[in-house]
């Protein structure tokens, strides 16, 4: 039988890449079995090479498996200077050609190269270590098909080196400028300084101004890339007598760009920032910053799709231009691509493609639209499509961010020009809101939250009688820009919403009255006033997620929610506990009621910043991506089916993103497995109910079986076929929890003076208080089921009566409220006499005979109950378990109301016997002798299961102690 050569397939392959991407088609863009291409080694055959416009050149090795030396030859191509540009190769990828390809028909072999399966590394050049490039993945090989494999040439193509060397200019460029605006005015014009951050809405600063300086850079930038169109003059042009950049000329011009093309968001912040500069100064800043967009233009900003944006949004997660949190640029791609994947749009068809509508409602610096772009535009290119002619309705129509911060919306608007910097458009659905009180009869304005319940919002700036299109014919007069966007009319809300509470009370905002609206050096007044707006607009929601405890992140969510239409698609980053936080059980039920296709993501790992989607948050978030049903059902979040995705590691790269949102848009058809890029382990996926929260941020499923099983009254150990039974019940169906700790000693008083709580706790201990108190945690003294109290409540004055009441809820049996499982070792404790419980350790009282609530201690602190108290709690924190008390009762323990006379007497033995033994912190339950002591008493002295379990235990235990949110990545974890 006759084979293909590995050239002729090559041939073959490069033409199917030609037709993935239209600026390949141009030209010698793919070239494939060519010499002299090299520059010293003109002898050299590269199998496929291919220029991608301003980006580095990519080489493609392939072999016919087994293919033993196809990895060496890629490696050999890095370092080479291209003959005809000088450029060096920064990337190799080697391909793995099935070898059943060497035998079908060379007619049809570009139809077999469609759908066949490839096997494929990328090895990147490492500047300061030439001889050793980096292999992603690290070891064994993806695969994909030729789509996928033309998506990682692009993304590969970006040439690191460019964009370090423009955020290396910009930098710069950028803090030279601001000294020297600095310099000039901070003594003898300070009005000036403040004038540019009233127009920033930040306070006066360093890094204000190297904000205002990036704003005017970036605006010269594109000025240079639009230059010619439109009559604009270049920058050159409008230089004075004195060959200095003019300050009026540069704002006449763009005056004239704003008046007849628009580029609204990216030169009406410039203007203003550069207006109330003196000449002198402002011309000494210009000509700097000129010099910058000169240099960058030579580095290919102006004409490179996307290198504009991949800078900015590498230079913003290290917060030099905004202090404040926003998505990482990785994290942005991972959630786009999840998002994007879930549209059902012909990509083929660009009236289809032009008529969407993505939404970015908090759009800060517009990472994730332009990611949600460049997912929508790629899958158009590999469809045959010219992404370019779609740039102008896509920037005018389909892409709608708005945000209350003006240099948020400009960077939103420059990344988003960037994907075709050289394509203009008129108006931009980029929208700076509205925040406060506004002047004249403007009311109270709280940003895009304002949209909830409208279908329109007047932007900041007016634009004039009449906004011209980039076309140059008249649209309607209006007299403000405006944001429309009606209701249920988007097809994808992506948002990484402000999380702020406006019941925080923390560090720097305890004093503020609303947190949640304190920006902008709001008064309180105008903050009362914005919580009331919020509230009004709330009420009158039909089934409101918004809530206080939850934060702004929730009514961002009934915003994104109004504003999709059937078919749409949820996109959002929010604070963990949105998995299985009681302040956001209502976003989970309109999950359940009105979405489908559920995915949550989250990051299986230590250190709270790496559990992060979002730079400099420091705290555990998740990706939640929907798609909204043409109608709601009757459902609950126990009936929700939803996938949870947990992470190794948060990608480092869009490169590994975009990998890693394919393996799980893909995911097996099985209920736990894991995900895999070459042999790197990518990811944990479990399928559960929306009501399985704690199936989030494992490293392994291994300990979900076993907390899912004990939820439903059964003990499933590794190892062992068939689970035991348990008696298991809700704590809530065995007695009632214990008060409030600020119904105990709050200190807010009401309309007649009377005071929250009744009592004053305090931590001087007489001999015999008369209302002892469990109040705070003290690990050291926590470390045997007895605790004793560690305040005393004092009755306020004329609060006998009530204190009295509070004493009516005492209890021996107390759960820890904010269970620190790295550090301490009980989930439930008996005092030695009654106790009103506290902040830390609020009370239960377990209806019926005393000793069950010494049975329960003793389950809580096995290791199914370890498992069960972890497993529904919060875990935003690493190492941490937050049960909150209104979510005690749901906690799953031994049903003691099935236990009869003979065990609840065993129960009393075993608690006598155990209640000296020093336990060591939860996460150390693997080698804490007294802990597998007492599993072994509860489980097969007291509920009489076999000792054959004892030994899968082990393993359970084991397994349980290596997760990350359990050991918070201590020394103490297993090893």
């Amino acid at each position: 039988m006759p084979l293909t050569t590995e050239t002729a397939f090559n041939v073959d392959l490069a033409t199917a890449l030609r037709s993935k991407h239209p600026r390949w088609r141009e030209g010698n863009r793919v070239g494939a079995e060519r010499t002299g291409v090299f520059k010293d080694n003109p002898g050299l055959r590269p199998d496929i090479v291919i220029r991608h416009p301003g980006g580095a050149p990519v080489i493609v090795e392939t072999e016919f498996e087994p293919a033993p030396t196809v990895e060496v030859d890629a490696r050999a191509r890095l370092g080479m200077a291209m003959a005809d540009t000088g450029d060096i190769v920064e990337q190799a990828i080697a391909v793995r050609i099935p070898d059943t390809l060497r035998s079908v028909d060379q007619a049809g072999l570009g139809d077999h190269i469609a759908t066949a399966e490839l096997h494929y590394c990328v090895l990147t050049r490492r500047e300061a270590e030439p001889d050793d490039p980096e292999r992603w993945p690290e070891s064994g090989w993806l695969s994909g098909g030729i789509d996928e494999l033309a998506g990682l040439i692009e993304q590969t193509a970006l040439s690191e080196r460019r964009i370090a060397e423009g955020m290396r200019i910009l930098e710069e460029g950028v803090s030279q400028a601001a000294t020297q605006l600095r310099t000039a005015m901070e003594t003898d014009r300070p009005e000036v300084l403040a004038k540019i951050a009233e127009e920033l809405h930040q306070e006066d600063g360093e890094q204000t101004s190297r904000m205002a300086m990036a704003i005017i850079a970036n605006a010269l930038t594109v000025h240079t890339a639009i230059a010619g169109t439109f009559e604009i003059e270049t920058l050159d042009e409008l230089r004075d007598s004195q060959g200095r950049l003019s300050k009026s000329k540069v704002l006449a011009t763009w005056r004239h760009i704003l008046d007849d093309i628009n580029y609204w968001p990216i030169f009406r912040i410039a203007s203003d920032i550069l207006l109330p500069i003196p000449n002198g100064t402002a011309h000494a800043i210009l000509n700097r910053l000129h010099e910058v967009a000169a240099e960058l233009d030579g580095v290919g900003v102006t004409s490179t799709q996307d290198l504009a944006g991949q800078m900015f949004g590498r230079l913003i997660t290290d917060r030099k231009f905004l202090a404040t949190f926003y998505t990482l640029p990785s994290s942005a791609a991972l959630l786009a691509e999840l998002a994007v994947s879930k549209l059902d749009v012909d990509w083929a068809d660009p009236e289809a493609v032009k008529a969407l509508k993505i939404a970015d409602l908090a759009c800060g610096t517009g990472v994730l639209l332009s990611a949600a772009y460049r997912a929508v535009t790629a899958r158009h290119r590999r469809s045959g499509g010219d992404d370019s002619e779609l740039h102008q309705a896509m920037m005018e129509h389909a892409l709608i961010g708005a945000d209350i911060m003006p240099a948020a919306t400009h960077l939103t608007a420059s990344m988003l020009s960037s994907a075709h910097p050289t394509v203009t458009f008129g108006n931009t659905q980029i929208h700076t809101m509205p925040y406060g009180r506004q002047a004249g009869a403007g009311g109270i304005a709280i940003g895009s939250l304002d949209l909830t319940e409208i279908d329109r919002m007047p932007g900041l700036f007016s634009t004039g009688p009449q906004i011209v299109s980039g076309t140059g014919e008249d649209e309607e007069a209006t007299g403000f820009q405006e944001l429309v966007l009606p209701m249920a009319t988007a097809d994808l809300v992506i948002m990484n919403p402000p999380f702020a509470r406006s019941t925080g009370q923390e560090a720097e905002k305890v004093g503020v009255p609303v947190p949640a609206f304190a920006g902008f050096a709001t008064e309180e007044d105008e903050q009362r006033e914005m919580s009331k707006a919020l509230s009004r607009i709330r009420d009158r929601l039909e089934d409101p997620v918004g809530q206080g405890n939850a934060g702004l992140g929730s009514n961002f969510f009934d915003l994104a929610h109004q504003k999709l239409r059937p078919g749409g698609v949820l996109a959002l980053v929010l604070p963990l506990t949105v998995a299985q936080g009681s302040s956001w059980s209502a976003a989970r039920r309109l999950l359940a009621r009105e979405y489908c296709d559920v995915t949550v993501v989250t990051i299986a790992t230590t250190g709270q910043s790496d559990r992060a989607f979002s730079a400099d948050t420091g705290m555990g978030e998740a990706l939640i991506v929907a798609r909204k049903r043409e109608s709601p059902i009757d459902n609950d979040e126990d009936d929700a089916d939803a996938v949870y995705a947990n992470l190794r590691r948060r990608p480092a790269r869009t490169v590994d993103a975009s990998e890693t949102a394919r393996l799980i848009s893909g995911l097996p058809d099985r209920e736990t497995g894991f995900l895999t890029a070459g042999d790197d382990e990518v990811a944990c996926f479990i399928r559960a109910s929306l009501a399985d929260g704690g199936s989030s941020s494992l490293a392994a499923p291994d300990a979900v079986a076993a907390a899912l099983a004990l939820a439903h009254g059964s003990l499933r150990l590794p190892h062992l076929m068939e689970p035991e039974n348990i008696p298991i019940a809700p704590l809530g169906e065995l007695g009632s929890r214990g008060l409030y700790h600020m119904d105990i000693s709050g200190t807010e008083t009401n309309k007649q003076g009377v005071p929250r709580g009744p009592l004053d706790v305090v931590f001087q201990l007489p001999d015999v208080p008369t209302y002892p108190t469990l109040w705070g945690h003290d690990a050291d003294r926590e470390r045997r089921l007895i605790v004793h109290p560690d305040g005393e409540g004092r009755v306020r004055p004329s609060q006998s009566a009530r204190a009295l009441n509070v004493w009516d809820t005492a209890t021996r049996l107390h759960f820890n409220r904010d269970f620190r499982v790295n550090s301490q070792s009980l989930a439930a404790c008996l005092t030695p006499a009654r106790s009103i419980g506290g902040r830390a350790w609020p009370n239960f009282s377990i209806r019926g005979d005393s000793r069950r609530e010494e049975a329960v201690a003793l389950w809580a602190n096995t290791t199914p109950g370890l498992i069960s108290f972890w497993w529904v709690s919060g875990r935003q924190q690493q190492g941490r378990a937050i049960l909150t008390i209104s979510n005690l009762p749901s906690l799953p323990v031994l049903d003691v109301r099935k236990l009869d006379t003979r065990q609840l007497g065993i129960a009393k033995r075993i608690f006598e016997d155990f209640e000296d033994w020093t336990f060591l912190p939860a996460n150390e339950a693997y080698r804490d002798e007294t802990r597998k002591a007492l599993d072994r008493a509860v489980l097969c002295e007291l509920l009489g299961l076999p000792e054959t379990i004892l030994e899968p235990l082990d393993l359970l235990r084991l397994q349980w102690c290596s997760e990350p949110t359990v050991h918070g990545g201590k020394s103490t974890r297993p090893t």
